[in-house]
């Protein structure tokens, strides 16, 4: 039984609604360049005299960004997992209470890391990576804004639960 319905329909690429899907957009623009970056940064180190030290740079920030963004698609598409051996055996009362308590606190786990890495993005900003000079701040705003897209894409998953359970 499945309890979490995906806020897509059909939880499907939508052809023409790139909008619908931003977490994959983007979490697949970041996927190119991670891949693209490391393979670069491997040809020119064992093909070329000068590797290209930069590359590694971006990929690690490609990386993040894929992995923010790609657990928001998840909670999106409410593929995340579960393990609900002991909860779906109590009473539909009691179930429902812990399903709301496990989804408020997830909610604030969300929101509370969305908030410090927020921070950690903005004081991260004086700190530039060793080759490209560029700021931190890439890195890590891959993970501040994938969390929040998680937490609002958990909130309306929640919501959605709750209005069809009633």
């Amino acid at each position: 039984m499945r309890d979490h319905l995906p806020l897509t329909p059909d939880a499907e690429w939508a052809p023409g609604a790139w909008h619908r899907n931003i977490e994959e957009c983007i979490a697949c623009v970041a996927l190119a360049i991670t891949v693209l970056c490391t393979s670069w940064g491997v040809f020119t180190r064992y093909v070329s005299a000068q590797p290209a030290t930069w590359a590694a740079e971006i990929a690690a920030a490609g990386f993040c960004w894929v992995i923010f963004f790609g657990g928001a698609a998840v909670y999106k598409r409410a593929d995340h997992v579960s393990i609900d051996v002991l909860v779906v055996r109590l009473p539909t009362r009691l179930r429902r209470a812990i399903a709301i308590s496990a989804d408020l606190l997830v909610l604030v786990f969300l929101i509370g890391t969305s908030w410090l890495a927020s921070v950690y993005t903005a004081n991260s900003w004086d700190s530039p990576m060793p080759s490209l000079r560029w700021p931190y701040s890439i890195h890590y705003a891959g993970a501040a804004l994938g969390l929040m897209a998680m937490a609002l894409r958990h909130a309306q998953s929640a919501w959605r639960r709750q209005v069809l359970a009633n």
